[in-house]
């Protein structure tokens, strides 16, 4: 590597690694404190935290990638024009398109390592994070039964316990009126909840009687020992906001979902994962076309960082809507594939025109 390679490549890391980290560190605790009635419950340990984090770090790498390369860009380079390095280059016969070498060998890095990032690690941290919620929500359940009061965080169930003592309930009164049913009341000595396993809990209570209030009267049976089986799967569900995405799912399962749904004639189903589909690809590729659009702007930002923070902030939130854009022309028929690669090819196009000016102007024209 040249010299000036070297310069523009040290430029150009020290704002990508520290963007990297704070914008990883923000997205990541906004979706903490999104999340803050599950994984702020009573029932969740440090170790849950750690391990809600580990799980979301590809899904937001994605993101936090191209954003904080384009912010690199913006303050790399930008630093360069505001001191008139640019300048002085020029007048030493540097030509313009060098300053794009380094930046767009970057881009390529950058795109491989985020590719793979949404076709293996990004599908696996979300299925890690689908199950992580789905325990840490049953534990919390689990655990939420407050003594002194009546409860009905479990679905059907009102409950009263009594007390707790080493864990078991005492005084255990269990009511269910819901359902086509007679009403059930039930009271024991003791009690708890247990896994049963899948997307369900187990009432286990001993030495009790079950009453059962019919029209003609009512039923009594006394038991040592009796469970309750309870479905929490549309309580999970509804507390965990992962559990039907499909960024989980590998690309072999997205192809047979497709499949599925076009079959039963689900065509907006269909658009939607084929979208999500194409964007494991189209994402890696926004690094390049940043890489194309950033150098110039940054060129002619004149290195303020207030003009680079803006710069950065207009170039995603612009990415983001022709991202949602192209959702919609999805779902209404048009080509997935095109309505996936709109992103790219719109901010590689205002690239390529801002860098054909660039180059034909020269750097000490960068107006």
């Amino acid at each position: 590597m040249s010299l000036l390679d070297r310069m523009v490549l040290r430029e150009i890391l020290v704002p990508l690694g520290v963007g990297l980290l704070a914008i990883l560190q923000l997205l990541v605790i906004i979706q903490l404190l999104q999340l803050n009635d599950v994984v702020f419950g009573s029932a969740v340990t440090l170790g849950d935290l750690g391990r809600v984090t580990l799980a979301l770090a590809p899904h937001f790498l994605v993101v936090t990638v191209p954003l904080a390369y384009m912010l690199g860009i913006q303050l790399g380079i930008g630093r360069l024009a505001g001191d008139s390095e640019l300048v002085a280059l020029s007048a030493a016969g540097v030509h313009p398109a060098r300053l794009f070498r380094v930046p767009i060998a970057i881009g390529c890095v950058l795109a491989l390592a985020v590719a793979g990032l949404t076709r293996w690690a990004e599908p696996w941290g979300m299925r890690q994070l689908n199950q992580i919620l789905n325990n840490v929500i049953k534990r919390n359940l689990k655990e939420g039964v407050v003594p002194g009061v009546f409860n009905d965080g479990l679905p059907r169930f009102m409950i009263y316990v009594g007390g707790v003592r080493q864990g078991n309930w005492r005084g255990v009164l269990i009511e269910d009126d819901v359902g086509d049913g007679a009403p059930l009341l039930a009271l024991a000595e003791e009690g708890h909840i247990a896994e049963s396993g899948g997307e369900a809990l187990t009432l286990r209570l001993q030495h009790g009687e079950l009453h059962r209030f019919e029209p003609h009267g009512e039923t009594v049976v006394r038991f040592q020992d009796a469970a309750f089986l309870v479905g929490v799967q549309e309580r999970v569900s509804r507390k965990n906001r992962f559990s039907a995405v499909e960024g989980q799912l590998t690309a072999v399962a997205l192809e047979a979902q497709i499949a599925e749904a076009e079959r039963n004639g689900w065509m907006e189903d269909a658009a939607r994962m084929r979208m999500e589909l194409l964007r494991r690809w189209s994402v890696p590729l926004a690094c390049l076309a940043f890489a194309l659009l950033g150098v110039p702007l940054a060129m002619g930002a004149r290195g303020t960082r207030s003009s680079a923070y803006l710069v950065t902030l207009g170039a995603f939130v612009g990415y983001y809507a022709l991202s949602r854009l192209g959702i919609a022309l999805a779902e209404q028929g048009n080509p997935a594939w095109l309505a996936a690669f709109i992103p790219n090819l719109a901010v590689a196009a205002l690239g390529l025109f801002f860098s054909a000016r660039i180059i034909r102007n020269g750097l000490g024209h960068l107006k």
